[in-house]
C-alpha cells in the first residue's frame, strides 16, 4: 500500500482534533500537500463545539501551513463558536498570539460589544494594554461607565493600578466610589480596596468616616464597626460608630446588642453601661434586666450600675419564680449591701416556705386593678407569711391606685398596723395635706395622725397653718374649737374668735362670735358685749324678731335675751312694735316684769278700740292677767 493511501485510510478513521492535525502533518511533510492538510483540518474544524477547539486548528494551520490566510480562515470560523466577550477576549489574544493583528482588533471590537459586566471590560482591557493601549483605554472608560456599586470602582481601580501603576488614577476612582456607597458592605469594600491596593490608611478612614456620616441604620453602623476596627484598629474611631448607632436604637433588644458589641470591640465599660441603662429604661420585664444586670456586673464589673437594674427587676416580679430568679441575683450582686441582701434572703426563705401560697399572692397582684383589694390582700400576706416586705410591696401598689382621700387615711391606717414605717406614713399624710378640701378634710387628716404618728407638735403645726388660709369667720372658730378641744389653748382661741369679732359688721356677725365666745372661752361679759353690738344694728320688729332668732339658736341664757330686748324699748315705740316687745319678753326670755312694763307702754299708745282689743286680748292670753285685761277692753266705747 502506498503513502497517500495509507493516509487516505488514517484521514477516514480520524476522530479528534490530535488524530486530525497529526494525519495533517504527515500529509504535508510525507506528500507535501498542503491543500489536503487544509482540507483535513477543516474537516475536523467543522466538529468543534467551543472558539478554543476551533483555535487549536488555527494554531495547527500556523504551524503546518505557515499561510496567514488559511489560519484567519479557522479563526473566522472559531468567531461563529463565540458566544460571550470572554470568548472573543479568548478569540483575540489567539489571533494576536498568532499574528494576525488585524483580525486580533476585530475580535477585540467584538468582545467590546459582547461585554456587559465589569469584569468583562477589565478582562479585555488587560488583554489590550500591552498590545493596543488606544483601545484599551476606550474599554477602560466603557468599563467606569458600568460602575455602580462600591465593589465595582474598587475592581476597576485595581486594574488601573495593575496595568498603569498610577496610585491617583485609582484613587480618585474611590473617591467616586464613595458616592455610590450605601451599606457598611460598600464602605468597607473601598476601605478595603484602599489599605490593601493603595497601602493608604488615611485615605481608609476618611472612607470610613463619610460612612459614618452616611450610614442611618444602627443594625449597618454595628456591622461596620467591626470591620473599622479590624482595618483600622482605633478605639476612639470605632467607639463613635457605636455612639452613632445608640441614636438610632428605641428598643431593649437593640440596646443590649449594642452594648455587647461595644464592650466586646471597644473594652469601654462606661459606653456599655450606659446604653445597658437605656436598654433598663425601656420597661423590659423581669428576667430581661435580672440578665443584663449579671452582664453589667460580671462582664464590664459595674456594680454600682447594675444594682438599680436589680432593684428595677425587683418591682417588675409577677410571680414566685421571678421573684427566686432575681434574688439569686440580688444576693450574688449586691454582697455589700447588707440591709438589701438580708431582706432579700428573708423574702426568699418565705418564698420558698409558702410557694404555692405566694403563687396564689401573685396572681391575685397581677389581677387586681384598684386600691382596697391590693391593700387588703397586703393585709393577707402580713398575716399568713409574716412577709413585710413583700408586703410593702403590695402597699406600694395599693398607694398607686389610690384616688380618694378616705382611701389614703385607709392605706395611711393599715401601713402603721402592718409595717410600723413612720417615714413612709408621713409621706403620705404630707400629700393627703395639698389633697384637703374643707375643715373636716383637716380633722380627719389629723386625727389620723394622732393615732398613727402620735405627732401632735405636727397636727398643731397643721392648725396653725389654716389660721392664714381661712376661708371665712366659720374656719377661724372651728380653728378655734380645736385649739380648745385638742391644745387646751385658749389664749389662741381667744385670738381667733378676736379675729373674728374684730371683723363684724351684720347682726349674724356680731351674734356668730358671741356664741363662740360663749361656748369656747365661756366669757359672758364679752359675748354680752358682742350681742349689744347686734342690738345696736337693730331698728324695727324685724330686725328684732331676726335677732331673737339667733340668740335663741346659740344661747340658753334668757337673762342675756331680756338685757338686749330691754335696749330694744328704746327704739320699738309704736304700739304694734311694743305688744311684740312684750309677747317676746314672755315667750322668748320669759321675763314677766319687763313684758308687763313694755304693756304699760302700750296702754298709753291703745287710742283706739281695736288696739284697745288687741292689747287687751295678748294681756289676758300671754300675760294671763284678766283684771287687767278687762280693765283695758273697758276703755271700748
Amino acid at each position: 500500500m502506498g503513502l497517500k493511501e495509507e493516509l487516505e485510510e488514517k484521514a477516514e478513521s480520524c476522530d479528534s482534533p490530535e488524530e486530525y492535525i497529526g494525519v495533517a502533518k504527515e500529509i504535508v511533510a510525507g506528500l507535501d500537500d498542503k491543500d489536503w492538510a487544509v482540507e483535513l483540518m477543516e474537516a475536523g474544524a467543522e466538529w468543534a463545539q467551543t472558539y478554543d477547539e476551533a483555535v487549536v486548528y488555527a494554531e495547527a494551520a500556523k504551524e503546518i501551513i505557515g499561510d496567514d490566510d488559511v489560519v484567519g480562515n479557522f479563526l473566522s470560523n472559531a468567531k461563529m463558536l463565540c458566544m460571550s466577550a470572554a470568548d472573543f477576549i479568548g478569540l483575540g489574544s489567539a489571533a494576536g498570539k498568532l499574528g494576525l493583528e488585524d483580525m486580533a482588533k476585530e475580535m477585540n471590537e467584538a468582545a467590546m460589544g459582547k461585554c456587559t459586566k465589569l469584569t468583562d471590560f477589565l478582562n479585555l482591557s488587560n488583554q489590550l494594554i500591552k498590545t493596543d493601549p488606544d483601545m484599551a483605554k476606550q474599554v477602560m472608560d466603557k468599563a467606569f461607565a458600568k460602575c455602580t456599586k462600591p465593589e465595582d470602582f474598587v475592581s476597576f481601580a485595581k486594574s488601573i493600578l495593575d496595568s498603569t501603576k498610577d496610585k491617583d488614577q485609582a484613587k480618585e476612582i474611590y473617591e467616586k466610589g464613595i458616592a455610590a456607597a450605601t451599606t457598611a458592605d460598600g464602605f468597607s469594600a473601598l476601605a478595603a480596596g484602599a489599605i490593601k491596593d493603595l497601602g493608604d490608611k488615611d485615605f481608609a478612614r476618611t472612607i470610613y468616616e463619610k460612612a459614618v456620616g452616611s450610614l442611618e441604620k444602627g443594625d449597618e453602623l454595628l456591622k461596620f464597626a467591626v470591620i473599622v476596627k479590624e482595618q483600622l484598629d482605633d478605639n476612639e474611631f470605632t467607639l463613635s460608630v457605636y455612639k452613632k448607632a445608640e441614636a438610632q436604637y428605641t428598643k431593649f433588644d437593640e440596646y443590649l446588642k449594642l452594648a455587647k458589641a461595644s464592650f466586646e470591640n471597644t473594652g469601654e465599660k462606661a459606653f456599655a453601661s450606659g446604653v445597658y441603662q437605656k436598654a433598663a429604661a425601656t420597661n423590659p420585664d423581669c428576667a430581661q434586666l435580672v440578665s443584663m444586670a449579671l452582664a453589667m456586673a460580671k462582664d464590664l464589673g459595674d456594680t454600682a450600675a447594675a444594682l438599680p437594674v436589680l432593684k428595677q427587676a425587683q418591682a417588675t416580679v409577677k410571680n414566685n419564680a421571678d421573684f427566686l430568679k432575681t434574688a439569686g441575683a440580688i444576693l450574688e450582686v449586691a454582697k455589700d449591701d447588707k440591709a438589701w441582701t438580708d431582706a432579700i434572703a428573708f423574702q426568699k426563705a418565705k418564698r420558698e416556705e409558702f410557694g404555692k401560697l405566694y403563687d396564689d399572692f401573685a396572681l391575685q397582684e397581677n389581677e387586681i386593678k384598684t386600691c382596697t383589694p391590693m391593700r387588703i390582700l397586703a393585709g393577707e400576706v402580713v398575716k399568713a407569711t409574716g412577709d413585710t416586705f413583700y408586703a410593702a410591696k403590695l402597699y406600694k401598689k395599693s398607694e398607686k391606685l389610690t384616688i380618694h382621700f378616705s382611701d389614703f387615711i385607709k392605706l395611711a391606717a393599715a401601713i402603721h398596723a402592718d409595717l410600723k414605717d413612720a417615714e413612709w406614713i408621713k409621706e403620705i399624710y404630707t400629700a393627703l395635706l395639698g389633697k384637703c378640701k374643707s375643715f373636716g378634710d383637716y380633722n380627719t387628716l389629723t386625727n389620723a395622725i394622732q393615732d398613727t404618728l402620735g405627732d401632735s407638735a405636727w397636727v398643731k403645726q397643721i392648725y396653725e397653718g389654716l389660721e392664714t388660709k381661712a376661708a371665712g369667720n366659720g374656719d377661724l372658730i372651728k380653728l378655734a374649737a380645736v385649739a380648745i378641744e385638742k391644745f387646751k389653748d385658749k389664749e389662741w382661741a381667744q385670738k381667733l374668735v378676736g379675729a373674728v369679732a374684730g371683723k363684724a359688721k351684720t347682726v349674724y356677725d356680731y351674734t356668730f362670735a358671741g356664741s363662740a365666745i360663749l361656748k369656747l372661752l365661756g366669757n359672758r361679759g364679752w359675748a354680752l358685749d358682742l350681742y349689744k353690738s347686734a342690738e345696736g344694728l337693730c331698728r324695727t320688729k324685724q330686725d328684732y324678731a331676726g335677732l331673737v332668732a339667733l340668740v335663741k339658736q346659740q344661747t340658753a341664757d334668757k337673762t342675756m335675751l331680756s338685757e338686749l330686748l330691754v335696749l330694744g324699748r328704746q327704739k320699738l315705740t309704736e304700739f304694734r312694735d311694743q305688744v311684740f316687745l312684750a309677747e317676746t319678753f314672755l315667750i322668748d326670755a320669759q321675763d314677766a316684769e319687763n313684758a308687763a312694763a313694755v304693756y304699760e307702754d302700750a296702754e298709753r299708745n291703745a287710742l283706739t278700740n281695736d288696739t284697745l282689743s288687741q292689747l287687751g286680748t295678748s294681756v289676758k292670753g300671754r300675760l294671763g292677767d284678766d283684771k287687767w285685761a278687762s280693765r283695758i277692753l273697758a276703755k271700748i266705747r
